[in-house]
């Protein structure tokens, strides 16, 4: 009898590989006493800041009050702001607003927000778009911590690589960028060891006569024949391969003739028109890799510093957003004025939260080892590095979580954090994850030492 308790992959024809979710009526007594919850953190952030209230559109983006909402209140009351799209996870959702970040921002606004966002550190300055974080972002910090020294965190960019700022979100130290993906198939492929096997392999899975499930089904026959094996653990097992399935179609042929050739080829998925298709299979890789146990932490870039990606909504494509965020048709402060600019700004918040929602569904779909789903193990973060389009201010970022970390935040509700700094925000989101400190008390100190310590207050359970 195989000890799958001791196997996270099965291993097929050409060395695929393929994840497998912990099954833990496998697991031994002693084995399943000792499992530690996993959490997992995906971050997603935008460019140019939003419509709210400070800028020159009024408030359009987040709920009307701060406290508790819910999601009659989104649905009614609050259904013209761009939240209202998540009213389906209102009870799991904890919005904080006014968050600000704490250093100068002299050459490039856009350049020098960025790097603060995960990092809390001051950066290195320079002109137009030389500023390089001085410190380490949040998701190697906890990568280290969940999934173990060495392992990076998942970086993803839906965005282009050659560009005036290009991917400045995560950093793997000081003054060092993390490289980030931009194929979700190439991702795909080193996740399922495609990416190492033989060409033939790789070619009857590009052209979908063969799954990847297809390569290891010996191995999976056996598995679903394990006497020990639950009604529940097979039932996640047949999800599991079905989400696998799913992956691979939706990342070859079935998107529309243009975006498909984008997505599929290795050198395609920078293009404009795909974007947001490239965004949603990273969102679906991320919560296929947390269900995995593959990695516990990702970033996600959508567009570049300034993002200039051209939007595609409701059949219409709009102006640069960058030229949206300014009002103009320019990137800098003279042009020809933009009609509607505001209303087309808060088109792009909505849709950027229609974007944020389906990672939100992709992690409830798949069922969690310790009840509920998926994304009540997990913190789903959406965020911005500037506050308001115009005046592209950095005291009014913001945050919107979904999920508590497994009971870590107080969900359901809106807090005004008031302009403190971004770094208190971080703190939550490594106690949120079940990192501590040495003595076992709640981390309050990432980021610049300057900087006053301390949580979200009012946004971690018990603290």
């Amino acid at each position: 009898m195989i000890d799958w308790s001791r196997r996270k992959f099965l291993k097929g024809i050409g060395g695929v590989t393929l994840a497998l979710p912990l099954f833990e009526s496998l697991l031994s007594r002693e084995a399943r006493a000792q499992v530690t919850r996993h959490r997992f953190l995906m971050v997603m952030r935008a460019g140019n800041g939003i419509v709210q209230e400070g800028g020159d559109g009024g408030e359009r983006f987040w709920p009307s009050a701060t406290g508790a909402i819910s999601a009659a209140t989104m649905r009614g009351a609050d259904a013209t702001r761009a939240t209202s799209v998540l009213a389906d996870y209102a009870e799991k959702l904890l919005f904080i607003k006014k968050v600000r970040l704490p250093f100068a921002r002299n050459s490039c606004g856009h350049s020098e927000a960025i790097p603060q966002v995960l990092t809390a550190q001051n950066h290195t300055g320079g002109s137009g778009n030389a500023a390089l974080a001085l410190g380490r972002s949040v998701d190697w910090h906890l990568s280290d911590a969940l999934n173990g020294p060495g392992q990076a965190p998942l970086c993803f960019m839906a965005g282009p690589t050659s560009a005036y700022i290009t991917n400045a979100l995560s950093w793997s130290g000081p003054q060092q960028r993390a490289a980030a993906d931009r194929s979700p198939r190439t991702v795909f492929m080193r996740l399922t060891g495609l990416s190492t096997a033989p060409a033939e392999v790789q070619r009857l899975i590009a052209e979908r006569r063969k799954s990847v499930n297809d390569l290891v089904r010996g191995q999976l026959t056996t598995l679903k024949n394990d006497p020990r094996m639950s009604t529940k653990d097979k039932q996640r097992l047949d999800q599991h391969l079905t989400a696998v399935r799913d992956m691979e179609v939706q990342m070859t042929c079935d998107l529309p003739m243009d975006q498909a050739t984008a997505v599929n080829a290795i050198t395609a998925p920078e293009g404009n028109d795909v974007r947001a298709d490239v965004a949603r299979r990273f969102m679906d890789l991320a919560a296929w890799a947390f269900n995995c146990r593959l990695n516990h932490v990702a970033t996600m870039q959508i567009g570049h510093g300034n993002d200039a990606t051209q939007y595609i909504i409701d059949g219409q494509k709009l102006p640069s957003f960058h030229f949206i965020s300014h009002r103009i048709y320019s990137d800098g402060s003279e042009g020809e004025a933009i009609p509607d600019a505001v209303d087309l700004h808060a088109k792009v918040d909505k849709f950027q939260m229609t974007l944020f929602k389906h990672l939100l569904d992709r992690l409830s779909s798949y069922p969690s080892a310790y009840g509920g789903t998926l994304l009540d193990d997990s913190v789903a973060v959406w965020t911005n590095d500037l506050g308001s389009g115009p005046p592209h201010d950095a005291s009014n970022t913001p945050w919107v979580l979904a999920g508590s970390g497994g009971g870590q935040l107080n969900t359901g509700r809106v807090i005004d954090h008031n302009r403190k700094n971004v770094n208190q925000v971080l703190n939550t989101l490594i106690n949120a994850m079940g990192v501590r400190k040495g003595d076992g008390s709640p981390v309050d100190d990432f980021g610049d030492a300057s900087l006053a310590k301390g949580n979200v207050t009012g946004a971690l359970v018990g603290v």
